[in-house]
């Protein structure tokens, strides 16, 4: 009795307008304007993971979200992000902190940065600073500081900020 396909990477998973709608002002915006999406009955999301979508729906029919690990977390901030479903972004973003260690700080704070999250963003700083031996002697942060030195920079700097 579906109405949408949502087509993922390698999955198609059958949704109702009404339910994403309802959940997401971002599917609502989609399915009520002239965009291709309303006159079709299929909703094409390649870029993101079979997995995140597949709970994304998950969450927007049952509001539960089980079982969460760091990467699965951090793949279902960003869907949650994109389609505006905040409750699952919060719910994500309370997993994250709670579960931030030096090893995955700099993919916190790169998903933070991302998403335009000031809130994660300035809490993964601080924890960054609080264990800046073990996170600035990683090879994360060696990366980091090949692939986004401003963001690094920006770290570093509150340090020293009055």
């Amino acid at each position: 009795m579906s109405d949408v396909k949502l087509k993922a990477k390698t999955c198609s998973f059958p949704a109702h307008k009404v339910i994403l709608s309802a959940r997401s002002p971002v599917f609502k915006a989609m399915f009520s304007s002239d965009m291709r999406e309303s006159m079709c009955d299929s909703v094409d999301i390649r870029d993101m993971d079979d997995e995140a979508v597949r709970r994304m729906l998950q969450f927007m029919y049952t509001t539960d979200v089980v079982d969460l690990e760091w990467s699965s977390a951090s793949d279902l901030y960003a869907a949650a992000d994109r389609y505006e479903v905040l409750t699952l972004k919060e719910k994500c973003s309370s997993y994250l902190k709670a579960n931030l260690r030096p090893s995955n700080a700099c993919a916190a704070l790169l998903l933070a940065d991302l998403h335009h999250d000031e809130g994660l963003k300035r809490l993964v700083q601080d924890f960054i600073l609080k264990h800046s031996w073990e996170v600035m002697n990683s090879d994360e942060w060696k990366q980091m500081m090949e692939t986004d030195l401003k963001l690094a920079a920006e770290t570093m700097y509150l340090e020293f900020k009055e």
